[in-house]
């Protein structure tokens, strides 16, 4: 027998022998699984049976326990109102009162349905044994002794009819079939059944469920033998055609590929099958000893930005400086040849701005567009990744924006953030995304864009899962900064009016001190006190008084030049520091602050609605290098000052002495 008869026999009794035993083996699993799946319905549906029909029992008996309960402790009303109220919300068809020492019509009541004639199953006893009767109803009795001697009964029931037991069929998905005395049979449920259950836990009931035709995966798994016959019979030709020539050249090369040597190159002979195998051996070693030469490479330029980056975002706050790091690290990885970042504007939220830059971009200003425009704009908005070819301007449906780059290929990652964007000045705070219910929840925080793939190469979907994870740490790093600026800022300012805390205050009077030691300059300080505000809190309350706060503090900064600083002294007293501002012109500030507090009055809100409160304040002056020469001096100068604008009768203002 030649080698290609034996190779073909040899294939066929290995490769069809286990495909024939293992289609018997899956045939009978399939039967075993049929009939499984059939008893597993029929029991599954014979326990939903039961566990409907046992919750509509503990209704019934709860029913008739509650009309009992209230009977016995609110009388017959109380009953009767119960009663009602379960039949109302159909918990029970109906509820029946009687008395047991006496027969007659006229000691026996009723609310809701009317009692049904024939067999009543009750739900407390035994499973149900054969009855004579037709059943009609299942109930339970609650019993209740009366002061007078007399035991009253309550019987509340659920009347068994089709309805009832088109209910439980369609909870149970099967087909129910009641068969009682006399013959009377009631069926219900639209299930073609196959096979049958009974249950007589509460009722009688037959139980049909769908059995399961397998004569379908029969042919199917027929013909996927035939079609795995046919296979085999195609490839085991083509097996004993292109293995006839000797093999041991190319294991021996594969041999020594396998212990590292990737220098090994195979003879090739003539050009069948066997010889394009060993040209194609020839060009896989390689390609993979340059792929391996070009992984070492990258490796150790990745391990070297990796290390970069890691020393960057460990090392500084810089923002500006993260990203150019990150954005160089990405473009390392996905080998593009140029990038940019782009943040959401802090001052306006709908505006991408270029924040880090890296290749030739081909713009003469930092890129810049708004969400929503453009091509970066328009992936922003939509906030998932996309990445492909620029033709003509057009990226898809978008077209470039002129003030972002031009490519021929893109790749562009949005990153969202959970944290609020925050000015660099306490007191103008920018509310994004947060407040924006134009946005989602978390908000588009910025893009990171990819242009040009190094050799004209498209970008891949595992750039960008790529890009995805340095795009995470963008929004973790600009996060960070924002959370360390807010923590600065918070450490500073007052949480009630955003004016800078006491804190703030000795640190800026100390550098103020100096400088007027130092320049020969004067500085005023302004000692600012709500008048008689003891008794707004004390008639208002204290939330009022916070409003007042928080009021005063707006007018105080509408009155002071950018280069003032107006602080919380503590309470209801404010400082302002004035640079550059001898005695007279804080004479002049202080005169229009008591007229821009006093001029209008303060609204606010409480309990009771709005109201308006007339506010004044009393001012103390003192000057650095006139009144004292250091801060804490200073502080007391004003004060002595406010004290005596005070005694002055208040709403007014000050100069301390010399």
């Amino acid at each position: 027998m030649s080698l290609r008869s034996r190779l073909t026999t040899a294939f066929l009794v290995v490769v069809l022998g286990p495909v024939l035993v293992g289609a018997v083996f899956v045939a009978a699993i399939m039967s075993h699984l049929a009939d499984s799946r059939g008893s597993e319905l029929a029991d599954s549906a014979a326990t939903m049976v039961d566990s409907t029909l046992g919750t509509i029992c503990d209704r019934i008996q709860g029913s008739a326990a509650a009309v009992a309960l209230n009977h016995r402790s609110g009388g017959a009303g109380d009953a009767v109102e119960m009663a009602e109220l379960v039949v109302d919300r159909a918990v029970v068809d109906g509820v029946v009162f009687s008395s047991l020492e006496h027969a007659d019509a006229s000691s026996s009541a009723a609310v809701g349905a009317r009692a049904p004639e024939g067999a009543w199953i009750d739900c407390g006893a035994e499973p149900v044994q054969s009855v004579g009767e037709p059943i009609v109803a299942l109930g339970s009795q609650a019993l209740v002794e009366n002061a007078d001697g007399t035991t009253s009964v309550f019987t509340a029931f659920r009347v068994v009819d089709q309805d009832f037991l088109a209910g439980i069929a369609d909870a149970a998905d099967a087909e129910l079939v009641l068969q009682d005395g006399r013959g009377r049979q009631l069926s219900a449920g639209s299930v073609d059944a196959g096979r049958w259950a009974f249950t007589d836990a509460f009722l009688p009931l037959r139980i049909g469920t769908a059995s399961t035709d397998i004569t379908p995966m029969y042919w199917t798994l027929a013909a996927m033998v035939a079609a795995s016959a046919v296979c085999a019979v195609g490839l085991a030709a083509w097996l004993s055609r292109s293995t006839t020539r000797p093999l041991a050249e190319l294991s021996a090369a594969a041999e020594r590929v396998s212990d590292g040597d990737l220098d090994v190159r195979v003879p090739v002979h003539g050009s069948d099958e066997v010889a394009h195998l060993a040209l194609a051996f020839n060009r896989m070693t390689a390609q993979t000893q340059a792929y391996v030469q070009a992984l070492t490479a990258s490796r150790d330029q990745m391990r070297g930005q990796l290390g970069r980056l890691g020393q960057t975002l460990t090392a500084t706050l810089d923002l500006d400086r993260i990203l150019e790091v990150i954005l160089d690290t990405a473009m390392v990885t996905t080998n593009a040849e140029a990038g940019i970042i782009m943040l959401v504007d802090v001052d306006d939220t709908d505006q991408l701005k270029q924040r880090a830059g890296e290749g030739e971009l081909g713009l003469a200003e930092p890129a810049s567009v708004r969400i929503g425009e453009g091509i970066i704009g328009a992936i922003a908005s939509t906030g998932m990744p996309a990445h492909g070819r620029i033709y003509d301007g057009k990226f898809g449906s978008w077209r470039r924006a002129a003030t972002e780059p031009d490519a021929q290929t893109i790749i562009a990652v949005p990153f969202s953030g959970r944290q609020a964007v925050e000015a660099e000045q306490p007191g103008a705070r920018r509310a994004w995304p947060d407040e924006d219910p134009t946005r989602t929840e978390l908000g588009v925080l910025g893009v990171l864009v990819l242009y040009d793939r190094v050799a004209g190469q498209d970008f891949e979907d595992g750039d960008v899962e790529t890009l995805k994870t340095f795009a995470g740490q963008v929004a973790v790093a600009v996060e960070n900064v924002l959370l360390h600026r807010q923590a600065q800022r918070l450490s500073l300012t007052d949480p009630l009016t955003g004016m800078w805390n006491y804190r703030f205050m000795q640190t800026s009077l100390r550098r103020e001190a100096e400088r007027a030691r130092r320049f020969q300059r004067p500085s005023a300080l302004l000692a600012i006190d709500l008048d008689l505000f003891k008794a707004v809190n004390d008639t208002h309350g204290h939330p009022v008084g916070d409003q007042v706060l928080v009021e005063l503090s707006r007018r105080i900064t509408g009155q002071i030049r950018e280069v003032d600083l107006a602080f919380r002294h503590g309470g209801e007293e404010f400082m302002v520091l004035l640079p550059e501002t001898d005695a007279a012109g804080a004479a002049v500030v202080a005169e229009r602050l008591g007229r821009a507090v006093s001029g209008r009055p303060f609204k606010v809100s409480d309990a009771d609605g709005g109201l308006e409160l007339r506010i004044t304040v009393s001012v103390g002056i003192a000057v650095l290098g006139d009144h004292a020469d250091t801060a804490s001096a200073v502080i007391a100068a004003a004060d002595e000052a406010l004290y005596a604008a005070k005694a002055a009768g208040r709403d007014t203002w000050r100069i301390a002495t010399a």
